[in-house]
């Protein structure tokens, strides 16, 4: 929909509505077709001796693990909608303003483990994993299964300005101010670098928290300039038609959560590997979690072991990781160009400013299976964008 509430003509409300649905992928079929046992088997190797790798695997059991999908899966789709006005300030200048929001449901994601250790219910609702517990269903190891049972949210505050100025200039600013909520982010592994996975199958609402690829603020700017042609046929050929083109785009970090390091609960029975559990959360009110230091972003101190056969207190997704600043400027030419094909030149820079944005933290497990800390908890190893970049190239466009 689109309404000109005025007769100026300057003022436009737009709005829209829609339903998508996403079917489910070819991909998804041939997984839970192929990961049976006896055809398919996983084993499992805690610190193999060096070089005999393959005698280790030989000599471990298989875990007996499925790969399945759920036998009624309801259809995924996402309601989004979105109310935008746009106004007209002067020539050549337009402001616009908005919401914009979806809702998921049926969303397609993943349990690591829909075959853990039977719980017991205890008086206040939480779940406890005694120590040797058989699985509900001893015939087999980890299940891992995909359903269409996790739902999402988005809302988000939009708001826009584009100007054409005098002299072939033009440039624009966009900002969101949004929220992203779900109970699970992933419909394969590692989808993202903060890939969160699903402590429980009993209840996902313990799993509810800000999106894995959740950005609370995002900002960008651009601008294009054609340089103006000097006079005269020579310097006209040689200095003109070029055109400089510049991006900054600003965002706060994506959300994590430190994980305790190993399956503390032992929903798997216990052992080495986290399937996503979080700790407990002892800081003081007012204590500062986040430290800001790629050395050490956060406090690890901060969290404790939960009791053993427990899931700690800790929400899903709670601490900011490093925001992103980048900018990046590209030079363009026409050399040459007909009704049919064009050669133009191209002069790009990325990162420009040599501005290192970091990951979130690549430490995030704090203790290991002996319940000893992890020395390198909080520690940032990586970064989202390259160092700065200079490309030359020449492109034929026919």
């Amino acid at each position: 929909m689109a309404f000109l509430p005025f007769g100026s003509g300057k003022t436009v409300i737009r709005a829209g509505a829609g339903i998508f649905f996403d079917p489910i992928s070819t991909r998804e079929l041939v997984v839970a077709g192929v990961r049976v046992p006896p055809f398919f088997n996983v084993v499992s190797v805690n610190k193999p001796a060096f070089p005999n790798l393959f005698q280790a695997v030989q000599n471990a059991p298989p875990t007996k693990s499925l790969d399945m999908l759920d036998y009624n899966l309801p259809q995924p789709y996402v309601a989004q909608f979105q109310f935008l006005v746009q106004q007209e300030l002067a020539r050549d200048t337009v402001l616009q303003f908005g919401y914009a929001g979806s809702r998921g449901v049926h969303l397609a994601g993943q349990l690591t483990e829909a075959n853990p250790v039977t719980p017991q219910i205890l008086p206040d609702g939480s779940l406890f994993f005694p120590e040797n517990g058989a699985r509900l269903n001893p015939a087999f190891g980890q299940i891992r299964i995909r359903r269409t049972q996790f739902d999402s949210s988005y809302h988000g505050f939009q708001a826009g300005f584009e100007r054409r100025w005098r002299g072939g200039v033009r440039s624009q600013v966009k900002y969101t101010w949004s929220k992203s909520l779900d109970d699970t982010s992933n419909a394969i592994n590692k989808d993202f670098v903060n890939s969160d996975g699903t402590p429980t199958m009993f209840n996902y609402r313990l799993n509810r928290g800000r999106s894995d690829f959740d950005l609370r603020h995002t900002l960008g700017a651009n601008f294009s300039w054609a340089l103006p042609r000097p006079r005269g046929a020579v310097a006209g050929r040689v200095l003109g038609g070029w055109e400089l083109h510049g991006l900054v785009q600003a965002q706060t970090g994506p959300p994590f959560n430190p994980l305790v390091g190993f399956d503390r609960a032992r929903m798997t029975g216990g052992g080495t590997t986290d399937p996503g559990e979080r700790p407990m959360y002892v800081a003081a009110p007012g204590a500062r979690v986040i430290l800001g230091d790629p050395q050490r972003w956060f406090d690890p101190n901060a969290f404790a072991l939960p009791p053993a056969g427990m899931y700690g207190d800790l929400g899903r997704n709670g601490f900011d990781g490093p925001g992103l600043v980048t900018s990046d400027l590209a030079l363009h030419k026409v050399l040459w160009s007909s009704e049919r094909q064009s050669v133009r030149l191209r002069v790009e820079a990325f990162n420009v400013a040599n501005h290192p944005s970091f990951q979130i933290p690549s430490g995030l497990a704090l203790f290991t299976s002996s319940l000893s800390r992890v020395g390198s908890a909080g520690q940032i190893t990586s970064t989202t964008t390259t160092s700065r970049q200079i490309q030359l190239a020449l492109k034929w466009m026919f």
